[in-house]
């Protein structure tokens, strides 16, 4: 009996191996694939701010680092993740996110965007040309014009903060609902300094709520 189970402890145990390296080499290869195609992907995105400027699609410096501020506050330093909170989105995984997957689901597909924002994105795209795929493909300027009537580079600070304070997600966070203005407050606190978020997967600033 005690051989019986030794035996299917060892079959478990090889299959588990097998099945973790086949998933390593598929990943292998997902970056290998990511790679080869990021330099197209971002073809345009680089070639717009080739001048080396902080402030694509017309922002000001200060409005991109407002936007990072909430966003991705140590994009200017990581290399594609911040490893001090590895399950939150920075501005790099979420262009992954958008860009290379067909049908995002959690689980596996976190694994590979992780992967290839660290390995792919990161290193072979400027963060100029990052933050200006971001906003493009987070259509800020569509947004602008819909809630606004105007493009973004137009909007004043308050219609500016309105639109961060959606988190792309205006189903719930509106410009011109109580649930917008609860998240500019709290974002205006946080850019003061009256207030800190906790760690940079607090997204919705708890920690100036009150």
């Amino acid at each position: 009996m005690a051989d019986s189970k030794r035996r299917i402890f060892s079959v478990i145990v090889a299959a588990a191996v097998v099945a973790l390296l086949g998933l390593t080499g598929y990943e292998a290869v997902s970056v290998a694939l990511a790679r080869a195609a990021t330099p197209e992907i971002f073809a345009r995105y680089e070639a717009a701010t080739d001048n080396g400027a902080k402030s694509p699609s017309g922002l000001s410096s200060e409005r991109i680092e407002t936007l990072l501020a909430v966003q991705d506050p140590s994009f200017w330093t990581h290399g594609g993740v911040d490893w001090s909170a590895p399950l939150a989105t920075t501005v790099t995984q979420s262009l992954v996110k958008r860009l290379y997957f067909e049908d995002f689901k959690p689980g596996f597909s976190k694994i590979r965007q992780t992967l290839i924002a660290q390995f792919a994105v990161g290193p072979l795209t400027s963060k100029n040309a990052q933050l200006a795929a971001f906003i493009d493909v987070n259509g800020f300027d569509s947004a602008a014009r819909k809630w606004f009537g105007k493009p973004l580079a137009e909007l004043d600070d308050d219609e500016f903060l309105a639109l961060v304070a959606t988190n792309n997600n205006p189903k719930d966070y509106a410009p011109g609902t109580p649930a917008n203005a609860e998240r500019v407050r709290r974002i205006e606190k946080y850019l003061a300094g009256l207030c800190e978020r906790q760690g940079f997967a607090d997204v919705w600033l708890e920690q100036c709520g009150a």
